[in-house]
């Protein structure tokens, strides 16, 4: 787990990449059991390929960002689409494209489809629970007659004194529910997943538009310019 980065980052996911999508995540927690102790859970595995919402709060920004997922684990893309819930006073919303077979990454403006064309400097790193994981906790969220239970899972190791990551998947289909990274005791970027489908309804949606043909090679400010 030691260098795991979020692919949750992007702009909200976009904070995922290109303001902060993706964050360092190195250490653990010191003093309890560890993966593979006797009687421990084992990382259950992850779809590989589903489509939900996700909210994501990033510490650098201070703000909580909506956006519809797509993620494809087979052929490592995801692609995400920023969600308005409220009017933001100038506030440009996109859309982006995760290709990590072609190192690249597409962002798009939703009103205007103007296109930029980043490289991606960062491995594919897999939304699910590296074998090499702590089991922390297995619990039940929600009330009475609505409860879902879940485990617990961080990258906190007994020569370390505190985890960086800490994952949390459902206990019978291991779909994510959330996942935070920390630095410093803080957190600095944290995940929330729901309303989570298997497979992808439309493949297209990893296909960038026309305008991508002469895309720039800036991020575009996610803030109006004037």
């Amino acid at each position: 787990m030691s260098g795991r980065v979020p692919i949750r980052a992007a702009s909200p996911l976009g904070a995922w990449l290109l303001g902060g999508l993706w964050v360092w995540a190195l250490g653990g927690l010191c003093g309890l059991g560890t993966a593979g102790s006797p009687g421990s859970p084992h990382p259950c595995q992850a779809p590989q390929q589903w489509e939900g919402r996700q909210v994501l709060y990033q510490q650098s920004s201070g703000r909580n960002s909506r956006a519809l997922l797509s993620y494809d684990g087979l052929n490592q893309r995801v692609r995400v689409l920023d969600e308005r819930k409220a009017l933001i006073p100038c506030k440009r919303l996109f859309e982006y494209i995760l290709l990590y077979k072609d190192g690249v990454m597409f962002q798009i403006e939703q009103a205007t489809k103007q296109c930029s064309k980043i490289t991606l400097t960062e491995p594919w790193d897999p939304l699910d629970i590296p074998q090499n994981s702590t089991f922390e906790d297995q619990y039940s969220i929600g009330g009475p007659q609505e409860q879902i239970t879940v485990q617990e899972w961080s990258n906190r190791k007994s020569a370390r004194s505190y985890e960086t990551w800490i994952g949390i998947y459902t206990a019978k289909d291991c779909y994510p529910v959330q996942e935070t990274f920390i630095r410093n005791y803080s957190v600095i970027l944290s995940t929330r997943f729901f309303d989570v489908q298997l497979g992808i309804k439309d493949p297209s949606v990893f296909t960038p538009p026309s305008t991508c043909q002469t895309a720039q090679p800036e991020k575009m400010s996610e803030d109006c310019t004037w």
